[in-house]
């Protein structure tokens, strides 16, 4: 009888994580999505994919943007970046510099119109 219940919570516990997705955090969340220090945004790329799938951003104007995702780090005429992740600014890396950025693109009449993920990763120094 112990041993039964024993194997009956671990089970249950596993249940329990699986059922509410062990990915904590993986939804997209105003609060998260600014949390930063305008160098790094470490929650960005964790709730990008859920951002993407399930917030619809074609078809909204520019100031629903800016309401739903804050202020982008870099703005055109016709596009907003917001930064995802960027480590070129650490001096000590060892490897090459990433950098992965999503671009909302606009209309002329300020109504986005698709986005990207613009993901790259700078190739390696030849010593």
């Amino acid at each position: 009888m112990i041993k039964k219940t024993f194997l009956q919570i671990p089970l249950c516990l596993l249940a329990f994580m699986a059922i509410t997705g062990c990915g904590n955090g993986s939804r997209f969340d105003r609060q998260k999505w600014s949390y930063g220090d305008g160098l790094d945004y470490p929650l960005r790329n964790e709730i990008l994919d859920d951002l993407l799938k399930n917030h619809h951003i074609k078809g909204l104007n520019y100031r629903q943007i800016i309401d739903s995702l804050g202020s982008p780090q870099r703005r055109d005429s016709l596009k907003f970046t917001y930064q995802i992740q960027d480590d070129s600014y650490e001096f000590t890396r060892k490897k090459p510099a990433h950098k992965k950025n999503l671009i909302v693109y606009f209309s002329k009449d300020s109504i986005a119109v698709r986005t990207e993920v613009y993901d790259h990763t700078d190739k390696e120094k030849k010593k």
